[in-house]
């Protein structure tokens, strides 16, 4: 075998300043024409908004505006444990687990004239989940409700069928328990939400959206919980994370997220660095729906090609370790070794019995420099066992909807990929994503097993912890009997943010909680 070795400084220096002197004049052109009036803060988001719809959100880039623009009966606290507050709540009552009892604040104004926040509303936003005509991408979180009884005008019961872990550790706090407006949504016509939330209940509300330049948040003049610190959040879509850094040491950004190369080449108190272990998991993701990967023996092939230990040290240095599945500890379910390990002779002998020599694929990924660093070595790994790889770094957006294209076909064009996918703190949230329902929403794999499907539900409703740990390792290992996913690594989550700026970031620093940001003078 030969070793690969890779110096990750010199790489840096050869991915080329074209794409990235582009960006940043883009970025410098928008930040010209910003408002410096009142206290303002400037963020960088990796993406554009695409649904500011609780039930079928793109991703952690429209959840960063939804935490912002909307109240849930709770949310998540900032700082470095998880854990949930009161939000819209006066009280939350969970002593009987089938039945959560609530009372919402009184005065909690939507915005363009849709009253009064009230129960009704918490009714409205969380059975939704349920109606087939709203087809919530999220439908999971809300899988055990069975009604919400509203009891009086700021008072109800959350009535569940079964009882369910995750409730208030990853699906009230989080996104899914967002409360819309049911006359404005009533009033829209239509059963989802787009780019426009037609009425926002939390304290800001969306003053402005460029598409792919700028989103401005203002405050929400009819807001009566605590008030945020910020006049005006200008939040700047930067799919490339060196562009974003460009920008913050330009001045032209008040906080960013950084690679985590980038890490070591910070000063933590001048850039007020925070880096956080990320509940998140990175893997190389296979089609197999793609035609040259229907057979298992070539992608069990590409999977023991790899070894993801050298990918990661490459890629990271010793800041971050491998994989060794979706689920990310701390969580339970969390699992410590592979089934297959790396092993290039058994790859060769797999693509000779599959009569696959001489195979040829392409990986895709967004513009993450250090997804191009990780790319390289497994190109290397590849071509050591006769796989010829092509690199495709590409924009995110578009190839995600080439991933959803279920109508135009256009992605069984898409071979092998990388993907990052943020969780909250329970397994839940993390396995959701491999179920058949999923396949072309967020299952780019395409793997289906019915019988995964119901061992994954039953997970979500087993209270015993130690059982519930072995069910996701089970499922875990299920998947990579597949031989669809190379499991990668965690990482670490990275921010860097002026020093007249107070961040504050949920307990894996994935996103910025924008209405707990405050100022230092």
């Amino acid at each position: 075998m030969t070793e690969f070795k890779l110096n990750r400084r010199q790489l840096m220096k050869t991915l080329g300043a074209g794409g990235l002197a582009m960006s940043a004049g883009n970025l410098l052109a928008v930040g010209a024409a910003i408002s410096q009036e009142g206290r303002t803060l400037r963020i960088r988001n990796d993406g554009d908004i695409r649904r500011l719809d609780p039930a079928t959100r793109g991703g952690w880039y429209d959840e960063t505006i939804m935490f912002a623009i909307y109240a849930g009966l709770v949310r998540y606290t900032s700082g470095d444990e998880w854990g949930w507050q009161l939000d819209a709540a006066e009280s939350i009552d969970d002593s009987d687990p089938l039945n959560i009892a609530f009372t919402l604040r009184p005065g909690i104004m939507f915005t363009n004239d849709f009253g009064e926040l009230t129960a009704e509303d918490v009714k409205f936003s969380y059975e939704r989940f349920l109606d087939p005509a709203v087809n919530a991408v999220y439908g999971s979180d809300w899988v055990a409700l069975d009604s919400v009884e509203v009891t009086d005008t700021y008072s109800g019961i959350i009535h569940l069928k079964q009882p369910f872990a995750p409730l208030l550790t990853s699906t009230m706090p989080h996104a899914s328990g967002l409360i819309v407006s049911k006359a404005a949504m009533e009033a829209s016509g239509s059963p989802n939400i787009e780019t426009d939330p037609l009425a926002c209940s939390g304290p800001y509300q969306i003053g402005e959206w460029r598409p792919r330049e700028i989103i401005r948040l203002v405050r929400n003049p009819g807001w009566t919980g605590p008030e945020p610190y910020y006049d005006t959040i200008e939040i700047l879509p930067i799919d490339d994370l060196t562009a974003a850094e460009t920008a913050f040491d330009a001045g032209d950004l008040d906080v960013t997220q950084i690679a985590v190369n980038s890490i070591v080449t910070r000063d933590p108190e001048a850039d007020n660095l925070v880096v956080k272990p990320a509940l998140a998991y990175t893997w190389l993701g296979m089609n197999v729906e793609n035609e040259k990967l229907q057979d298992v023996r070539v992608r069990r092939a590409i999977q023991q090609a790899i070894n993801p230990a050298e990918v990661v040290l490459a890629t990271f240095g010793e800041a971050v370790t491998p994989a060794y599945g979706v689920v990310p500890p701390p969580l339970l379910g969390a699992r410590e070794s592979n089934i297959y390990g790396y092993d290039p002779e058994a790859a060769q002998a797999l693509l000779a019995g599959a009569g696959a020599e001489g195979l040829s694929v392409t990986l895709s990924f967004g513009g993450d420099p250090d997804l191009l660093i990780a790319a390289q070595v497994i190109q290397a790994h590849l071509a050591a066992a006769g796989i010829s790889l092509e690199i495709r770094s590409m924009d995110g957006a578009t190839l995600t909807a080439q991933q959803q294209d279920n109508e135009g076909g256009t992605y069984k064009e898409i071979e092998l990929f990388f993907s990052t996918f943020t969780t909250a703190p329970d397994p839940s949230w993390v396995t959701e994503w491999f179920t058949c329902s999923q396949v072309g929403v967020w299952n780019f794999q395409r793997t289906c097993s019915e019988e995964w499907d119901a061992q994954n539900a039953a997970a979500a409703e087993e209270t015993d912890e130690a059982a519930r740990a072995e069910m996701y390792i089970d499922l875990q290992n299920q998947l990579e009997e597949t031989g669809a996913y190379v499991f990668l690594y965690h990482g670490v989550n990275a921010w860097v943010s002026a020093p007249d700026v107070d961040p504050a970031y949920s307990a894996d620093a994935q996103w910025a909680l924008l209405r707990d940001f405050t100022g230092t003078e």
